[in-house]
């Protein structure tokens, strides 16, 4: 198999020109940090125009692409948001319609992915609504964003205030600041619903591609004496990174490296990881038969056919198909498996992090047919 080439990226973003606090430059900065190679920025429903390129300092360099992030303002609640990333131009004009924003984006030769699909009931107590995927009547996306580790963090919320003895706003509130101080405690894995939609998808057929992003706004939390960013864009881009496998590497031209993220991501060559609990760097799925694949491709299924998945740490692996596990180990780094049906094929590893069993690789499928 021709040699392929790592890149870590975060595709879901905020700045002052929608809801979040930093700037261009200081999320650069940050994602440098963190050790980030490209991000992509997706302001809700503007796109903004003559920002794309290298972004350098002291420490390195990273590229930024400008995506979108787009919902229809006038929906209560302000629910079904839909990631936009190479469109080239601003699709909010069609947040009213979802078919047909999905529609226009692929028109315009960009890739669409359902934001944070699943999320847990409205919690009104903290005046938490559910901003998960409600218009259910579409087709033709490019795929979901199954981990988005903001909207973890606000459905773990929902859920221990659900659970509180006495309603009252203040325990609420304290609720959310404890988990505030230690997110990682408490963060296991991508909303076990959202990993059963893109299964169901997967065992009919479909080619729908997963990510995996922040949400990151770096929004100031103010309560009494206690003054704290939640999250910073650092912090976030050190957690749930979506990792793409390309043919060669970046040579630093914005058209060269913008197209080959572009297309790795619209073809699901990536996964997802959570490189807070081990880096995720180096993990491989490969597929060897009459032809050879990656991560996203379709192979033959013939006699002798095999999927080969390697991990960078000893995890607990897991191969999927149909929404079933059909192979898996653990504490090994290594897994190899002879596939006897057709159909979509992924993988899932978790590992042991902060005092539990954690979430770390989902990748996209392999599919033999």
């Amino acid at each position: 198999m021709t040699e392929l080439f790592e890149a870590v990226g975060n595709m879901h973003m905020h700045t002052p020109y929608s809801d979040g606090e930093g700037s261009h430059a200081d999320i650069a900065d940050a994602a440098i940090a963190a050790g980030l190679d490209f991000i992509i920025v997706t302001d809700h429903n503007i796109w903004l125009e003559g920002l794309e390129g290298y972004y350098e300092n002291e420490n390195g360099r990273v590229l930024i692409l400008i995506g979108e992030e787009v919902h229809n303002v006038r929906r209560v609640p302000q629910a079904s948001h839909f990631l936009v990333y190479g469109a080239e131009r601003e699709m909010f004009p069609f947040a009213a319609d979802p078919q047909r924003l999905i529609n226009e984006t692929k028109a315009a030769g960009g890739y669409g992915f359902l934001a944070h699909p699943i999320e847990r009931p409205p919690e009104p107590l903290l005046n938490m609504p559910n901003l998960g995927w409600h218009d259910w009547e579409i087709e033709g996306y490019t795929g979901l964003e199954i981990w988005n580790y903001m909207s973890s963090f606000v459905d773990e919320i929902k859920k221990r205030v659900a659970k509180l003895p006495l309603r009252i706003e203040l325990l609420g509130k304290l609720t959310a600041v404890l988990l505030a101080l230690n997110p990682q405690k408490y963060i296991i894995a991508p909303p076990a619903e959202t990993l059963a939609l893109w299964d169901k998808h997967l065992s009919d057929g479909e080619h729908i591609f997963a990510v995996g992003n922040s949400d990151a706004h770096a929004t100031p939390m103010n309560f009494g004496p206690l003054h704290r960013i939640i999250f910073p864009y650092e912090f976030l881009f050190r957690a749930v990174n979506t990792h793409i496998l390309i043919p060669e590497p970046f040579n630093g031209d914005l058209a060269h490296d913008k197209r080959l993220v572009l297309q790795a991501v619209g073809r699901g060559h990536s996964w997802v990881g959570y490189d807070m609990a081990h880096p995720t760097k180096g993990f491989r799925f490969t597929g060897q038969g009459i032809n050879k694949g990656q991560i996203g491709d379709t192979i033959r299924l013939d006699v002798g056919a095999t999927l080969q998945i390697k991990t960078p740490e000893k995890a607990h692996i897991k191969l999927i198909h149909r929404g079933a596990v059909v192979a898996q180990v653990e504490n090994d780094t290594h897994l190899t498996h002879i596939p006897v049906e057709e159909g979509a094929y992924r993988v899932e590893c978790t590992i042991p992090y902060a005092g539990a069993e954690r979430g770390w690789i989902y990748s996209n499928p392999i599919f033999l047919y």
